[in-house]
Parts: C-alpha cells; sequence; structure tokens
C-alpha cells in the first residue's frame, strides 16, 4: 500500500527547522563556550559551512530518489546493499537516539515551567507517547501539529534576538582569541550534530507532495534561517550572561532572558525550548520509522515493519517499535556516550550520502534524473568528506570502537538476512564497469536498478500509464550513427521491420514512399510520423528513431532527428489518432527535443518518452 502525499512546503519546512532547533541551541551554547570562549560563536558558523555540502547532496538525491527511508535507500542503490544496511541501522538509530534526548529535555523543561513536575523521564515518556498516537493517526496531522510550534518557536527566537541586543555588553566577548583554533574546532565538532535533524526530511520524501520541487526548497530555506537564528542567538547570550554564569548552566538562553526580561522572560524561552524539543522528538518519530520500513521492502527486516495501516495510511509497526526504542533509552540509558555515538553514527552517514553522490553521477546512470543538482561538484562533497573523517577522528576512542562493532555487526546482519536474495547491481558496480572500460557484468544486470528509479520518477512526476506508455515500452527504437537521406531512412527501417511484419523489404519499403507521395510526414521541423497501413486486423506497432546527425528527408526541410513510426490496421484508426495526438503533446514541451539529443542510448530514448509530460488518460475515460 502506498504511503499518503499529504506534506506540502510549510510541513517539510517545520519538519527540517523543528528538526534542528533543539538541544544545539538552547543547551549546547554554554558546554561550546567552555571549549571555546566567546569565539564559540565562530564554531556555530563552521558548522553551519560544514553542513551545507551535506544539505546540498541530500537535496539532489533526494529529488532523484524520492523514496521513504533517506540515507539507508540511497546508499543502499548507489554503494550496494552492505554499505545500505550500515546507513539504515546508522540512521534510524541516530534519529531515534537524539529524538530520545529531546524527549529527556522536554522533562527537563517542564520541570523548570512546571515545579510540581518531579520525574522528568515520566514527562518524557508521556510525550513520546503522545506523538507516537500522533503520528499513528496522520502523517498530515503530525505536519500540522509541527507548523505550529516551529511558527511560535521562531517568533520566540526572534524576540530573544531583538529584545536582547541592547543588553549585550562588549566586554562580554573578551577575549575573543581566534589564534587559539583547536578549541574552536573541538567546539565545532561538537555543535555540528545541531545541524543534523535538517537533513530528516529526506526521509519522508515518499510523502511529499511535490518533492522534487519542495524537499531542495524546504532543507535551503530552513538551512539558511536556523543558522543565522544560531549565531545571533548565541552571540546574545554571550554579550548578555557573564562568563562564569554562561559556562556553569545547561540552560543558557533562559538565563540569558532572565536577565533582559526578567522571570517572565525566561519562562517564555523555557516553554520555547521545550516546543524546540517536542518538535525534534516528533520529526524524529516521523523520520527514523520510516527507514526500518524502506529496509523491510528490501527484506532486510521482517515484513512487518513494512506494513501500512489501511486507514490512516502511516506505517504502523515501525512506528511503534521506533516509540518503543526511544522509551527504552530514556527510562534506562544513560544519554551522554549515547550523545557522541549517534553523532559520528550522523556524520559516517553523511561522508557515505556525499560518496554516494560522487559514484551516482559519475556511473551514468539512466534513469537518475533530479530536479536539483548540487553546485561545486565534486569539489564540495570531496571537501566535506575529509572535514567528516577529521569530526569522527575527534569524537574520542570509546565512541570511534562502538562505531565499528556497530559496522561488524550490520555486515553479519546483512550475511544472514539478505543470503540467497535477489542480487540488485549498485551505482559502484556501474561506475567500476566505467572505469575498467570493459564489461564485467552484464548490463542486464542493472535492468532492475534503472526499473526502479524509473518508477520512482514517474511516480515524483505523478504519470499515470496510459495505452500510449505502453506501446513506447513495446516498442523497437533504433539509434543511427550517421546522416541519411530519407530514401536510406526507409530502407533501413524496411528492413529492421522485415522479420515483424511478414513483408518483403521491398514491400514495406514501398509502403513508406508511397505514404510520402500522398503526404508528407516531416509534420515539424526536426520530427518526421510517417505510417502504413497494415492488411488484418488487430495490430499497431511503434518504432522510434533518433538520427543525432540529421536525416535529410527532403531538399526544403531542416534535417530531423527524431521519427515516430506509426504501423496499424484500420481498424486501430483511433489509436493511431490518440498516438499522434500524444507525440503531439510531448514536442510541445519545451525541453523535449534537447532531452531527446542528449539521451545516452536507446533505453534512454524510451525513459525521455515515458516522463514526458503530457494529457494521459484511458481509452474511453
Amino acid at each position: 500500500m502506498k504511503l499518503s502525499k499529504n506534506l506540502g512546503f510549510f510541513a517539510l519546512f517545520s519538519l527540517a527547522a523543528g528538526a534542528m532547533i533543539s538541544s544545539g541551541l538552547f543547551v549546547l551554547p554554554s558546554i561550546a563556550y567552555r571549549e571555546a570562549g566567546p569565539p564559540s560563536i565562530l564554531s556555530y558558523i563552521l558548522a553551519a559551512i560544514l553542513m551545507l555540502p551535506s544539505v546540498l547532496s541530500k537535496a539532489e538525491l533526494a529529488t532523484a530518489m524520492t523514496r521513504s527511508g533517506g540515507d539507508y535507500f540511497y546508499v543502499d542503490r548507489i554503494l550496494g546493499t552492505p554499505a545500505g544496511v550500515i546507513a539504515g541501522f546508522a540512521n534510524w538509530f541516530s534519529i531515534a537516539l537524539k529524538s530520545s534526548f529531546a524527549l529527556i529535555g522536554i522533562g527537563a523543561f517542564a520541570i523548570l515551567v512546571f515545579p510540581d513536575f518531579t520525574n522528568i523521564k515520566l514527562v518524557a515518556v508521556g510525550f513520546c507517547v503522545f506523538f507516537a498516537l500522533l503520528n499513528l493517526v496522520s502523517v498530515k496531522t503530525s505536519g500540522k501539529f509541527q507548523v505550529i510550534f516551529v511558527i511560535f518557536l521562531l517568533s520566540a527566537l526572534a524576540a530573544y534576538i531583538i529584545l536582547g541586543y541592547p543588553s549585550a555588553k562588549p566586554e562580554f566577548f573578551r577575549p575573543f582569541n581566534v589564534k587559539k583554533y583547536i578549541p574552536i574546532l573541538e567546539a565545532t565538532g561538537l555543535v555540528f550534530i545541531s545541524y543534523a535533524g535538517l537533513t530528516k526530511i529526506d526521509s519522508v520524501a515518499e510523502e511529499s507532495k511535490e518533492a522534487g520541487r519542495l524537499i531542495p526548497k524546504a532543507m535551503l530555506w530552513a538551512y539558511t534561517i536556523v543558522s543565522i537564528l544560531y549565531v545571533l542567538v548565541v552571540a546574545v547570550t554571550i554579550g548578555v550572561l557573564p562568563h562564569k554564569e554562561l559556562a556553569g548552566t545547561l540552560t543558557p538562553i533562559s538565563a540569558a532572558a532572565k536577565v533582559f526580561a526578567g522571570t517572565p522572560g525566561m519562562i517564555v524561552m523555557a516553554v520555547a525550548a521545550m516546543a524546540a524539543f517536542i518538535t525534534t522528538a516528533n520529526a524524529g518519530i516521523l523520520a527514523a520509522s520510516r527507514v526500518p520500513m524502506a529496509m523491510s521492502r528490501d527484506y532486510l527486516l521482517p515484513k512487518i515493519f513494512g506494513h501500512v495501516s489501511k486507514r490512516f495510511g502511516t506505517p504502523w509497526f515501525s512506528i511503534l517499535v521506533t516509540s518503543s526504542f526511544m522509551i527504552f533509552v530514556v527510562v534506562f540509558l544513560e544519554v551522554e556516550m549515547l550523545a557522541k555515538v549517534a553523532s559520528t553514527f550522523m556524520i559516517l552517514l553523511f561522508i557515505m550520502v556525499n560518496f554516494s553522490l560522487i559514484v551516482v553521477r559519475y556511473a551514468g546512470i539512466r534513469n537518475y534524473r533530479p530536479t536539483f543538482k548540487s553546485p561545486l561538484f565534486p569539489w564540495m562533497q570531496i571537501f566535506a568528506i575529509i572535514a567528516y573523517s577529521i569530526l569522527i577522528a575527534q569524537m574520542g576512542k570509546i565512541p570511534l570502537l562502538i562505531t565499528i562493532g556497530f559496522i561488524v555487526f550490520a555486515y553479519i546482519w546483512y550475511r544472514v538476512f539478505f543470503t540467497g536474495l535477489e542480487k540488485r547491481h549498485s551505482a559502484l558496480i556501474r561506475l567500476a564497469m566505467n572505469i575498467l572500460n570493459r564489461i564485467i557484468i552484464s548490463e542486464t544486470n542493472f535492468e532492475k536498478l534503472e526499473n526502479e528509479l524509473l518508477g520512482i520518477l514517474k511516480e515524483r512526476e505523478n504519470i499515470e500509464e496510459d495505452e500510449f506508455d505502453r506501446l513506447i515500452q513495446n516498442a523497437h527504437i533504433v539509434d543511427q550513427p550517421e546522416a541519411i537521406d530519407r530514401e536510406r531512412f526507409f530502407h533501413q527501417i524496411a528492413e529492421d521491420l522485415t522479420p515483424r511484419l511478414n513483408l518483403t523489404q521491398e514491400q514495406i519499403f514501398s509502403m513508406f514512399c508511397d505514404r510520402e507521395v500522398m503526404s508528407n510526414t516531416n509534420i515539424i521541423p526536426g520530427v518526421a510520423v510517417p505510417h502504413i497501413i497494415l492488411e488484418g486486423s488487430d495490430r499497431f506497432d511503434m518504432v522510434l528513431v533518433r538520427n543525432k546527425h540529421g536525416i535529410r528527408w527532403d531538399d526544403e526541410s531542416v534535417p530531423v532527428h527524431a521519427v515516430f513510426v506509426l504501423l496499424g490496421t484500420m481498424d486501430q484508426r483511433d489509436l493511431h489518432l490518440r498516438a499522434l495526438m500524444a507525440i503531439a503533446q510531448m514536442l510541445q514541451g519545451k525541453t523535449f527535443m534537447d532531452q531527446w539529443m542528449d539521451a545516452r542510448d536507446a533505453e534512454d530514448l524510451r525513459s525521455t518518452i515515458l516522463l514526458a509530460k503530457r494529457q494521459r488518460k484511458e481509452s474511453g475515460k
């Protein structure tokens, strides 16, 4: 069963922005300040710069592969299933763990606002249950809920900046020693994960109304707005709180608000902090639960993880398991070390995603057609891989050992669950073929990947197949290598059609020539639609021809580069007219002929027609 497509721009923007603004802004500024002092502002700027390559890479991949699962799906299809399993588990657990931290943050700030609450974990569990029910009932309702909280949150932070700026004292920014860059880099590694929630929305791409257009837009707007807010809020906080007080608190924003706005200001920012943690936890359940669902589709988890509620259109079992895991973390586990492990997992994912983009761009995958392309490719991705590797090295021995053990576990899981199943060759294998310039694997082994991507593109463009599409899927395609004249073209087509039509080459050639005498079939500059009438009944076929160098159709016309050959019996006249109408609609597209000429091979030509924008409906409807 398909997931409901209910998420529009504001819901996607709110999921991205809400997932970013939590502990990274309401808790980490004081910890980063202990590491680097006033230059910790630079740490937030550097973290934003380091995040940009992953934002752009994931925005591109999300528009080409609009499927639930996000990082897992990209890495699996591009780098192969073993890497995909590692990415899937790492994505699932890191998002779930960070959402668990957000739940604990809700409990901590709830006690600050409501002193009668004494049990942080009980509050956290209660909110987790609430969010799980919300996500079970409707992703649309969850998205609207997210929008409301993010509007309040952004408004509160804007008010904090405007009201707090006049109270900032220049002396609190001294000493601003940028020469001691090691503490600044350490603080950058600490706060980097604050930006990671931004990319969670690629996990719900399959539930987006117009994923190809809205996901990059939502990600880039969220990245820009929240990055600016991060830097300004941290700057105001450093300027308002004395050194000792800022270094000694875990609620720096609320403490600073109390200085310039009194107790009401403190309470408002505490409520804002709760809203931030609420949006992070809600977005976390929504995004994390889609990863095991995607893995179950590939038989790497039990099938029940992929079950979608018929009533609500949500992956109910995956949501329940993810929420139960988060409750377990909240109740039984210490979060400090787990936070570092989750951060290491997330950075590892970013390395794999950026490498995946490099591979898929160079692999020559026919149906990889993103609507957004990352700029400065591949240098931005190479920079990101190197920078992220440095950040991982700074995480410490224990998180690194846990990560290595996790990778070993994921590989064992792959060996157990994927043994004997049909293998799906990845884009990485295709790239290896291109580099070696020799056939190491049959071309047909990539057909499954190409067909899957084609299906994703059709769904992204809301294309419902009609009879013309089915004709194209079965059509014979010819990609001619040299310039020829019309007579030679008819001879070549007649030779190709002889075994299919059970007629001699001379008969077919004469039929084409006779039809051309009756009426020129070069309908528009560069395009011809020759056709012949066959004897018998219930027969209709097409041949698609491209000639990059051009066919000299007659002395007065420009060379023809696209030929649609129609073959049918008299009783299929209606189908003939509908095919002509479909061809005419395709040719009206401003980019169709450019895409036709740029297609790499015969199957790419087929995909160009199957993905062309035109009116589609079944006959009789």
